[in-house]
C-alpha cells in the first residue's frame, strides 16, 4: 500500500515539474521581442526606441560645448520629427550625426555653419561637402539620404538632399538595397569598416542615460 502511495506521489511530482517546464518554455517562445537583436538585423527604417530626452542628455554629457546653429533640444526635436515623417529611425540617425561630427565638435573638413550632420558630399582632403541654409534643411537631407539607401519610396517632404538623385540614378546597387545600419559599412563611408557597428554602439551608450 505504501509503495503504491509512494509511486503516486513521485508521479505527481514529475507531472508538476513537467507542467512547470512546459509553461516556462512557452513563455520564452511567445516573447521573441524580449530577446536582444543582433547588430546585423537592426534596420534603418523602423520605430525609434530611445526617447529624445535620453539623446539630449547623452549629447550634453559627451559635449557640453556643441558647435550648433540651434539648441541641442531643437536639433533632437527636428531629427525626431523628420525621422517620423519618413519612417527612419531618428535615434540612430542622430547617433550617425554624433559619429560624423564628433558629437558636434567638428574639427575636420565639415564646419558647423554647413548644417551638414552626416558628411554629405565630403570625401576628405579638405572637401567640405554640401552647405545647408538651416539645421532643419541639413537634418531633412540626412534623413532623405538614409531613405535613398533603405527604400525606393520617394521622400514625403520636398527633396533637399542634392545627392539623393545621384544615388537613385547612378548607383542601382545601393538605391533601396541597404536596409540595415551594418549594411552601410564601406558604402556610406569608405573604407568604413565597422561604420554601422560604431553607430549602434553609440545608441547603446545613449540607452544608459
Amino acid at each position: 500500500m505504501r509503495l503504491i502511495q509512494k509511486k503516486k506521489f513521485i508521479g505527481a511530482v514529475v507531472l508538476l515539474l513537467a507542467t512547470a517546464l512546459g509553461i516556462i518554455y512557452w513563455q520564452i517562445k511567445e516573447k521573441p521581442s524580449e530577446q536582444p537583436k543582433i547588430q546585423e538585423e537592426i534596420t534603418i527604417l523602423g520605430e525609434t526606441e530611445v526617447p529624445p530626452e535620453k539623446m539630449i542628455a547623452y549629447i550634453k554629457n559627451k559635449n557640453p560645448g556643441t558647435k550648433l546653429n540651434c539648441s541641442i533640444e531643437e536639433l533632437v526635436r527636428l531629427y525626431y520629427e523628420e525621422g517620423k515623417t519618413e519612417g527612419v529611425r531618428a535615434d540612430l540617425a542622430l547617433c550617425q550625426a554624433i559619429k560624423e561630427t564628433g558629437c558636434f565638435a567638428y574639427g575636420k573638413d565639415v564646419i558647423p555653419t554647413q548644417n551638414n550632420y552626416c558628411g554629405l558630399g565630403t570625401t576628405g582632403g579638405g572637401v567640405q561637402g554640401v552647405f545647408f541654409a538651416t539645421p532643419k534643411d541639413g537634418i531633412r537631407a540626412h534623413i532623405q539620404h538614409l531613405l535613398a539607401y533603405a527604400t525606393t519610396r520617394s521622400p514625403r517632404k520636398k527633396l533637399v538632399d542634392p545627392r539623393y538623385i545621384l544615388i537613385k540614378d547612378k548607383h542601382p546597387e545601393i538605391f533601396g538595397k541597404i536596409n540595415t545600419w551594418v549594411g552601410l559599412n564601406g558604402k556610406w563611408a569608405v573604407p568604413g569598416k565597422n561604420y554601422g557597428q560604431e553607430i549602434l554602439n553609440i545608441l547603446e551608450e545613449a540607452k544608459k542615460m
